[in-house]
């Protein structure tokens, strides 16, 4: 318990009033005549006794009167969330955090969450003296908006111009600068956040938090929303999007909101032509998958999106994707001989049996003199014996035009490879052969790197996974990403590229005398995966998060062309290329749809941006989830459905008391007046 006015303690001094009236009472002598003094022995001891314990008595209760009167004037509020003096009001210092992320536009009534934030703000400010100094920020991105003393109308001008954004919000780091900001003073530090708190501190943040005694914060907590239903995910089950061929799209979709939803819309578009639709119903915190299939109908960059009707929430109602549809691959197969290259064709003729899609030409050369790549997507090279200086040349010519390379290597002696081949294109220098001796040599999949192996099927790649009896041991360089490696930690498969050609390097040969892998189920979609990342366009069209970087590979003789972007919303920016990596990077990506890039204004490729995954709907932290985080005396939680002025003032100030302490000082002065009244009694004589 504190006191508002402690002042009022001095009064306390009237105490010994009564105590000195008390105390000549009982030393007055008093004259009386008695006839006899028979009349003094006749009174009883107790008597005495219990005239002497209602002075006391009395005595007490004027005491406490007079105490609860000056309590009362002292105005007692119960012990709130700020300790110490109220006086001290004046020394304090109040941060208000506002979450302008993507989840803060969902709405509720009408009125974004972060509208709903910025009207609670301007309510609490008269709870707090005009000295007071006020810091507003936002978290998209980090930005303190006001500074100053608290000034109502000042606030108001400065925090209108915080705008909603489609972008994944910095809660707790921007919570944790406010922490370590030492340009903060005051005696008392409080920290008032709006917020959705959709996700948990990471840990980069939660140990950078350093809190301080004098620090207390309210988290003031949106409830869920009413209606929302979004896509929470979308998977093409074809491995190779083909013109005329069906394309199968699996998508999940959940209701996140609070209310059941009946004869909802879910459509399938294909460049803005609606291609599939279903109407169903959900019920609240549940979801159901759908599978959608339509035909492409035309080759190059196709933007698919699964749309849903507007709701309370909309960024999570769209999820877009830009396929490349491809209408044929050609393939090369080069190798010194047939019997060499035969596993290699047998494959390509069972991902394409009836030659719809794959062009597959063969060239045997032991040894590579000349390359004349012009008409190809992609070439395979197994086992080749070497290669000249203007073999070099040309497969680098290929790959700077958007060519790729799926390489197995052979035993070859290293002598009989130019090295332009190393020196240009950066391929891994062999070392030696390895063999098992009779043995095996096991392959893990690098998951945390490998972006296409681990989803390779849909069952577990690790029953699939082949030995090795013989492998080239290389000498691997920072530019090759290993994607699968041996149980000695060598490279199997790694990856590089050379202009926006990509090469896929085995250490070993598609060979029963080198692997078992030709009879692995894994090798057939495992090269239909290869031949989509070589012979498409899908590194250009793979989506990135909001406000991520974007980059495009483009071909050296593109360099000095005109490039364009244009947003979702329509908005063109030009791009210079980067011309020693021969890249274009797109910085500018705040918009929630698809981005089309031209090239002298001709289309050259899309690509999707997606909402960062923090800022779909979720299960939202509570004070459970933080208590090991935050020291208890130091977070209160409030929520916007309660009456947030009087809890706010009852929690930061305490409840008031006074009204108490006055029924305590009428009680104890009817209880004085009434043992202070005379009672006589007749003596027996």
């Amino acid at each position: 318990m504190t006191f508002l006015f402690p002042s009022a303690f001095w009064l306390l001094g009237f105490l010994f009033i009564p105590v000195i009236i008390h105390i000549l009472n009982r030393f007055k002598i008093r004259k009386v005549e008695y006839s006899s003094i028979a009349f003094i022995k006749e009174l009883r001891s107790s008597a005495i006794y219990s005239l002497n314990l209602r002075k006391i008595l009395i005595l007490i209760l004027r005491l406490l009167f007079i105490t609860s009167l000056i309590v009362m004037f002292a105005r007692p509020v119960t012990k709130g969330f700020i300790p110490g003096w109220f006086a001290a009001e004046q020394d304090a210092s109040l941060v208000i955090i506002l979450d302008n992320s993507a989840s803060m536009t969902a709405t509720k009534n009408g009125k974004s969450y972060l509208d709903i934030s910025k009207s609670e703000v301007m309510a609490i400010l008269p709870s707090f003296k005009k000295e007071t100094q006020v810091i507003i920020s936002q978290t998209c991105p980090p930005k303190i908006v006001f500074k100053g003393i608290n000034t109502p109308s000042d606030i108001r001008n400065s925090i209108k111009y915080i705008e909603p954004t489609n972008d994944y919000d910095n809660l707790w780091k921007t919570i944790n600068n406010v922490i370590i900001d030492e340009d903060i003073y005051g005696v008392i530090k409080e920290c008032i956040v709006f917020s959705d708190f959709m996700h948990f501190p990471d840990s980069s943040s939660i140990k950078d938090f350093k809190f301080e005694n004098n620090w207390k914060f309210y988290f003031i907590k949106h409830g869920k929303i009413d209606k929302n239903l979004g896509v929470s995910s979308v998977s093409f089950l074809n491995r190779m999007k083909i013109l005329n061929q069906l394309i199968s799209i699996e998508t999940d979709i959940k209701n996140t909101g609070l209310n059941n939803l009946e004869n909802i819309p879910i459509e399938l578009n294909f460049n803005n032509q609606r291609v599939g639709q279903v109407i169903t119903e959900f019920k609240s915190d549940f979801g159901k998958s759908f599978l959608f299939q339509a035909y492409p109908t035309k080759d190059g960059i196709l933007e698919s999106v699964i749309s849903l009707p507007e709701d309370d929430y909309n960024l999570d109602n769209n999820w877009y994707q830009t396929i490349a549809i491809i209408d044929k691959i050609n393939c090369g197969i080069i190798g010194p001989n047939v019997e060499d290259i035969a596993l290699i064709e047998m494959v390509l003729k069972s991902i394409d049996p009836d030659g719809s899609f794959l062009n597959i030409s063969r060239i045997f050369q032991p040894k590579i003199k000349r390359l004349f790549l012009d008409d190809l997507d992609v070439v395979l090279i197994h086992n080749v014996e070497g290669i000249h200086a203007q073999g070099v040349q040309d497969l680098e010519s290929f790959l700077k035009k958007g060519g790729g390379v799926i390489w197995f290597q052979g035993d070859s002696s290293l002598e009989n490879f130019h090295s332009d081949l190393f020196s240009r294109l950066d391929f891994p220098r062999q070392e030696n052969i390895v063999t098992s001796g009779g043995g095996v040599f096991n392959t893990e999949v690098i998951s945390d790197r490998s972006y296409f192996l681990p989803n390779l099927q849909k069952r577990t790649i690790e029953k699939e996974l082949p030995e090795i009896f013989s492998y080239i041991k290389v000498a691997t360089s920072p530019n090759h990403k290993v994607h699968w490696k041996l149980n000695n930690d060598d490279p199997l498969l790694l990856e590089f590229s050379k202009g926006i050609g990509n090469i896929f390097y085995f250490s070993t040969l598609l060979n029963f005398g080198w692997t078992d892998l030709p009879i692995r189920g894994m090798i057939v979609p495992l090269l239909y995966r290869l031949l989509i990342l070589t012979g498409t366009d899908e590194v250009n069209t793979a989506p990135v998060l909001i406000n991520e970087p974007k980059i495009i590979d483009i071909k050296e003789s593109h360099l000095i062309n005109s490039w364009e972007i244009v947003s979702p919303t329509g908005k063109t920016e030009l791009i210079v290329p980067n011309y020693d990596k021969e890249i274009i990077k797109i910085t500018q990506t705040n918009e929630l749809g698809v981005y089309e890039v031209y090239n002298n204004g001709k289309h050259f490729t899309s690509f999707p941006t997606r909402l960062h995954y923090n800022e779909y709907p979720r299960q939202s932290i509570d004070k459970e989830n933080l208590k090991n985080i935050f020291l208890k005396n130091t977070l209160r939680w409030i929520s916007l459905d309660e009456n947030f002025n009087k809890v706010f003032s009852e929690t930061r100030h305490g409840k008031s008391l006074w009204n108490m302490f006055l029924i305590l000082a009428i009680i104890f002065l009817l209880l004085e007046t009434i043992l202070s009244a005379p009672n006589i009694k007749k003596l027996k004589i």
